[in-house]
C-alpha cells in the first residue's frame, strides 16, 4: 500500500518541485513510445545487413557487446549468454541513469533491464526489456519499480497525453533516451555511422556533364562534388525493377566508406510510401542525377542494398543540414556496383 501510494502522488502535477528544463511535450517521448510485448515494455530495434555475413554481424556485435556491457563498480552489467549457431547474444545490464546533477545534489536511479540480440542472415534484430528501476536508494532504501507501472503511457503522460507527467514522466524521457543511445551505438558497431567521414580524395578539376550523349562507366572520383546542387536545379530520382519516382535535393546523403567498400547513401521520408516500399523490396537501386529540363539522366549510381536504418531526423541532422527535423526517415545504405556518366 505505501509503495502504491508513492506512485500516485509521485505521478501528479502537484508534487512537481520546479519546472523541468527539458522539453516535456517533444512527441518523441509521448503516445506510442513505449511499447508492451506479452505485457512487458519492449523496445525493438533491427539493421538489415545483406552485404555481411551472419558470422560477421555476431562477432562485430558480441564485441560490441562484450565492451558495452561489463561490470565497473557496484554495477553488474555482463554478457550473459551467447549461441554462435543460433545467432543469439543476451545481456543483462545494471547502470545509473542520471536526472539531474549539480554541486548540491544528484538525482538519479539505478536502471535495470536485459538485451537480447538475435543475428540471422542479412538482419539484426535487438530487443530492450525486463527494465526495472531503482530510484533513491540511498533514503530507507529508496523505491522500486517495474517498467510497466512506471512509465507506460497512464502513467507516465498527462490526461490529455500531451506532456510528461511529473516523477514518472522524467522516468520515461530517459529510458527512451537511453534505448535511442544503446541502439544507436549498436548500428555504430556494425558501420552505419561511419558514413560521417565522406570520401577523402584530392582536389578535383571542374567535371562537365552532359546532357546529352552515351553514358559511360567512370570512378567514384571523376564525379563532381555538387551532386546537391545537380539534383536542386535539375532533379534526382530513385529507381527499382522498373519503377522510378521523384526525390528531394536533400534525400541525397553522400558517399562513404563501410567495411572497406565504397557505398552511397540516401534518405527517404517515412511517409513516403510507395518509395519506401520500392526500397524494402529490392535488392538493387539507382540514384539517377537529372540536368534541368532534360529528360535523360547524366549521372546513374548503381548500388546494391547494405543497409537499412529508422532514424529520426535529429539523428541525421550531422549527416544532412538540409533534413527537416520535424519527419522521420529511413536512410539507406548501397554499395556501389557501378557509376554512369555523360
Amino acid at each position: 500500500m505505501k509503495k502504491f501510494l508513492f506512485i500516485l502522488l509521485a505521478c501528479l502535477p502537484l508534487f512537481l518541485p520546479a519546472k523541468e528544463k527539458k522539453d516535456n511535450s517533444n512527441p518523441k517521448y509521448l503516445a506510442g513510445a513505449v511499447t508492451l510485448t506479452d505485457g512487458k515494455v519492449t523496445f525493438t530495434q533491427e539493421l538489415k545487413t545483406p552485404s555481411m555475413s551472419k558470422d560477421e554481424v555476431y562477432k562485430q556485435m558480441l564485441e560490441w557487446a562484450e565492451n558495452r556491457f561489463k561490470p565497473e563498480g557496484k554495477l553488474q552489467s555482463r554478457v550473459v549468454y551467447t549461441n554462435e549457431g543460433n545467432g543469439e547474444i543476451a545481456a543483462s545490464a545494471e547502470e545509473y541513469m542520471v536526472f539531474s546533477s549539480s554541486a548540491l545534489s544528484l538525482d538519479r536511479t539505478r536502471i535495470y533491464y536485459q538485451l537480447f540480440i538475435y543475428v540471422t542472415e542479412g538482419n539484426c534484430k535487438m530487443e530492450m526489456t525486463r527494465i526495472r528501476y531503482w530510484y533513491d536508494e540511498n533514503r530507507d532504501g529508496g523505491e522500486r519499480y517495474t517498467a510497466e507501472e512506471w512509465i507506460t503511457d497512464d502513467m507516465a503522460l498527462n490526461k490529455k497525453k500531451t506532456k510528461l507527467a511529473p516523477i514518472c514522466g522524467k522516468f520515461r524521457r530517459e529510458t527512451i533516451d537511453l534505448k535511442d543511445n544503446l541502439f544507436k551505438s549498436a548500428a555504430e558497431a556494425l558501420g552505419v555511422y561511419a558514413l560521417n567521414a565522406q570520401v577523402s580524395a584530392p582536389a578535383k578539376p571542374a567535371v562537365s556533364l552532359s546532357a546529352t550523349g552515351e553514358l559511360k562507366e567512370v570512378s567514384l572520383e571523376q564525379l563532381p562534388d555538387n551532386l546537391n546542387e545537380i539534383a536542386a536545379s535539375g532533379k534526382m530520382t530513385l529507381s527499382a525493377n522498373g519503377e522510378e519516382v521523384n526525390m528531394k535535393a536533400s534525400d541525397w546523403g553522400g558517399f562513404g566508406k563501410l567495411f572497406n567498400k565504397n557505398v552511397a547513401y540516401i534518405l527517404v521520408e517515412q511517409s513516403l510510401i510507395a518509395a519506401n516500399a520500392m526500397m524494402e523490396h529490392n535488392d538493387t537501386y539507382k540514384v539517377s542525377f537529372y540536368l534541368p529540363e532534360s529528360t535523360e539522366p547524366s549521372i546513374v549510381i548503381e548500388c546494391s542494398k547494405s543497409m537499412v536504418q529508422k532514424m529520426s531526423a535529429k539523428d541525421l541532422k550531422s549527416l544532412n543540414q538540409a533534413v527537416d527535423t520535424s519527419k522521420s526517415y529511413t536512410m539507406y545504405i548501397g554499395e556501389i556496383t557501378r557509376i554512369l556518366m555523360k
